[in-house]
């Protein structure tokens, strides 16, 4: 049981589950009841849909493992107590489980774009492999690239879905059409939504890690800018964030979404609020990780946001 606890730790159980809610809330809350609202079939049935998720969670398990394997140094810096691998789990294992998610998790990803009508949409999953080994490398100790590889990769939770539903952009035709349009604003505005809040989270993990970072002469936005501009950033960014929500409020208050804009209000935008009044009094590792924390939080409000949508089409 030891060992499963530290594999589960391992691969960040939490956020695998995040990723399959995210993907499935989008599927099924969103996409299939505006699809049937107009009469239109989604491409992948359930089954196939199913091995979708699987392969991007793989893909993400793969990613967690390569970054703790390459992150021993820093990690026995910033949080000694939380090291797996090499303590629990050995180097090799943890590459065998790495190579073998990834090789799985890319497969598939290969074969249900074959099942979509277009094989090539496996090197989605091929990129979002290689961009994960590239973050634990070199990336994530480097100025920014980091940061916005992680934020795409997190938007790309939610892009992948449309990529693998050829009808929103390969087979638009005039019985799909008023489905498919408001489709791709509803999911560019999630992945917006992900990329932004994943932008704010990596600002304060490099906070909260500056000491061991420094230690391993990264380049992190802390470091290289200090503490209070990497603050400053991260208020902008959460205040860029408000005020897309605003902009969507606005556009379906005169549909009468009252209840989706309350919810909004109260469990998104609020507490974005707090997030900027609690980083902006952190100043130890544990109050950084109380605020990663909070917007861990409201990812989860945000995704499931979705729900809404059943309601409504």
């Amino acid at each position: 049981m030891k060992l499963l606890g530290a594999f589960l730790k391992l691969v960040r159980y939490p956020n695998l589950v995040y990723i399959f809610l995210t993907q499935y809330l989008l599927q099924y809350c969103v996409i299939i009841p505006v699809f049937h609202t107009y009469n239109v079939s989604p491409t992948l049935t359930d089954g196939w849909f199913f091995l979708l998720s699987l392969s991007t969670v793989l893909i993400a398990a793969a990613g967690y493992i390569i970054n703790d394997y390459f992150d021993i140094n820093i990690d026995q810096v910033n949080k000694p107590e939380r090291i797996i691998i090499d303590r629990i789990i050995s180097r090799r294992w943890a590459i065998l489980w790495h190579t073998t998610f990834n090789v799985i998790g890319v497969a598939l990803g290969f074969l249900i774009g074959w099942k979509a009508g277009n094989p090539l949409l496996g090197i989605t999953q091929l990129f979002c492999s290689g961009l994960l080994w590239f973050y634990s490398t070199s990336y994530k100790r480097q100025l920014l690239i980091g940061n916005i590889s992680i934020s795409l990769l997190t938007a790309l939770t939610v892009l992948v879905v449309g990529f693998f539903e050829p009808q929103l952009y390969s087979k638009i035709n005039v019985s799909n059409a008023p489905a498919v349009y408001p489709l791709l604003r509803i999911i560019l505005l999630y992945a917006l939504f992900a990329f932004l809040i994943s932008m704010i989270r990596e600002i304060v993990k490099d906070l909260e890690d500056i000491k061991g970072d420094a230690w391993l002469r990264c380049r992190t936005m802390p470091i290289v800018y200090g503490v209070n501009a990497s603050k400053d950033i991260s208020y902008i960014i959460s205040w860029i964030l408000i005020g897309l929500i605003v902009f969507v409020q606005v556009i379906i208050f005169p549909h009468r979404w009252y209840i989706t804009i309350l919810y909004l209000l109260v469990l998104v935008q609020l507490p974005l609020l707090a997030v900027n009044r609690k980083l902006s009094k952190a100043v130890t590792p544990k109050d950084f990780h109380y605020v990663s924390n909070l917007i861990k939080l409201i990812m989860l409000t945000g995704i499931i946001s979705m729900v809404f949508f059943i309601f409504y089409f």
